[in-house]
């Protein structure tokens, strides 16, 4: 399970089991792993297995989500990657282990520990992890504990030619993979990788609830056939299988239903914004209102409206919302900037300043962590606090073309004078556009920006051909262009 991470599982060839019969095909570890493909299809039709929001719209593990009752996500992570390799690698474990532990057991109470043991990891995850998760590598891991406790617990059922592997090598491999998480993230520090953090608190989850499940819930031993009644003790066993298909289908339910209110709230939340810069301010406030009343615990619909409300000077009305939009989701730093800014506005200087302390000391010191805390500063016009955060992402990744060109466009556009900086903001953008390979209209379009308050008109003009050659459709930028070619005498 990861947060943006690829979790591994190590498992040697010689672990793969032997061909079955077709009655000991393993239903359902070919049906989870079909499942997983099928979700990782939906990842991809929605917008990218690698997007956080997509992931988060879908049912990733987010400990504050999960806080304010959306326990589905406790279920969903284990169907969900991010990127191709994740799939793969998860997938290539389960598809070695799973047959393995499923042959013990049966599908149903194999199904059982299966599904128990990604909710353990999850709930690990929620408890102790700082991001949003997904990936199968929790249930994953609680497989191969439940391997090794039934290997010392019940010998008996386990073939002669698997001891080992459910015993000393199975510890070995867990110890391993284990292993795996601590030494990438420490080799991505050192060298400065841009690599995903592996979610260990997930493995560690689904470890102790793989092996807890496997103690409570003991395989069908040889010879136990007939049970009283006449009903056989393997047909008892598989109809165990009721209960973790009732939760999955439960937890999909609940997804799919979060997700077109979801979609829906976006679309509402877009149309506000559409409105409000064509100076609609009534007809903006009554899709963000909308969207507040179709999902009043989505902190999105709140920090709109409170935004808004700052702008128009309704700073008691703002702090309201933005209270609201800290109820529903506890981390939000864009709902604890706007309600010190609204405190800062109403009077309540200590108050601001405590919050603005506290969002300093809890936002991590990586670049990207400061990039976007730097964005959330710039849109509140804290823009002392925005040019230190963007100066730090910088100074720890000089090469995050994102930093140069948002604070270029601080720089050359800020609404307060003294924080304008010509020079400083077409060096920051002709950064920024170089490290994208003039790939980038948005950075382009800073490019232009910059050279229009140098006053170099012509050299702006031919920056926003650039960028309006990438993005043909883009009105602001015909906009910029009209006041550019109006200032170049054109």
């Amino acid at each position: 399970m990861t947060g943006d991470e690829r979790p591994v599982l190590i498992v040697g060839s010689e672990y793969v089991p032997e061909p079955r019969s077709h009655r000991q095909l393993p239903v359902a570890t070919l049906v989870i792993l079909g499942l997983t493909i099928l979700v990782f299809l939906l990842e991809i039709a929605a917008g990218g297995s690698t997007n956080p929001d997509v992931l988060l719209e879908l049912g990733a593990s987010y400990g504050p989500y999960i806080r304010r009752g959306e326990y589905w996500r406790l279920v969903m992570p284990m169907f969900l990657h991010a990127g191709l390799l994740h799939i793969f690698l998860n997938g290539y474990a389960l598809w070695v282990l799973g047959p393995l532990l499923e042959r013990i057991y049966g599908y149903g109470r194999y199904t059982c520990l299966y599904i128990g043991a990604g909710v353990g990891a999850s709930i690990v995850s929620a408890w102790r992890a700082d991001s949003i998760a997904v990936g199968a590598s929790g249930a994953i891991f609680g497989v191969a504990s439940a391997m090794v406790v039934v290997g010392y617990r019940h010998p008996e059922v386990v073939p002669w030619r698997w001891h080992r592997l459910f015993g000393r090598r199975m510890i070995a491999v867990i110890l391993i993979s284990l292993a795996f998480g601590p030494a990438l993230d420490f080799a991505s520090r050192i060298f400065k990788f841009n690599l995903p953090r592996i979610d260990n608190w997930a493995h560690l989850g689904g470890i102790a609830t793989g092996a807890l499940l496997a103690l409570l819930i003991a395989p069908p031993r040889p010879g136990d056939e007939v049970a009283p009644g006449g009903a056989s003790s393997e047909a008892r066993s598989e109809a165990m299988v009721v209960a973790p298909i009732a939760i999955v289908i439960l937890a999909f339910g609940l997804t799919a239903r979060h997700y077109r209110t979801f979609s829906a709230v976006t679309r509402l939340l877009n149309e506000g914004a559409h409105l409000e810069a064509l100076n609609q301010d009534d007809a903006a406030l009554e899709r963000w209102q909308q969207a507040e009343g179709l999902s009043p615990n989505d902190e999105r619909p709140h920090e709109a409206l409170g935004f808004w409300y700052l702008e128009q000077n309704r700073s008691s009305e703002a702090v309201e919302q933005y209270r609201e939009a800290l109820r529903a989701s506890p981390d939000s730093d864009e709902a604890q900037l706007g309600l010190a800014v609204a405190y800062q506005k109403s009077g309540d200087q200590a108050k601001s300043r405590q919050l603005l302390d506290g969002i300093r000391k809890e936002n991590a010191s990586d670049a990207d962590s400061q990039e976007e805390l730097a964005d959330l500063c710039a849109k509140f016009k804290l823009y002392t606090d925005a040019i230190q955060h963007y100066q730090r992402a910088i100074q720890v990744s000089p090469d995050l073309a994102v930093a140069h060109n948002n604070l270029a466009w601080l720089y050359a556009t800020a609404d307060d004078p003294q924080f304008r900086n010509p020079a400083q903001a077409l060096e920051h953008a002709q950064r920024a556009v170089s490290l994208s390979r003039s790939r980038q209209p948005e950075y382009l379009d800073t490019l232009a920006e910059a050279w229009y308050v140098n006053q170099n008109y012509a050299e702006a003009v031919k920056v926003e051909t650039q960028a309006m050659a990438l993005a043909p459709n883009n009105d602001e930028y015909k906009d910029h262009m009209a006041r550019y070619r109006k200032s170049a005498g054109m």
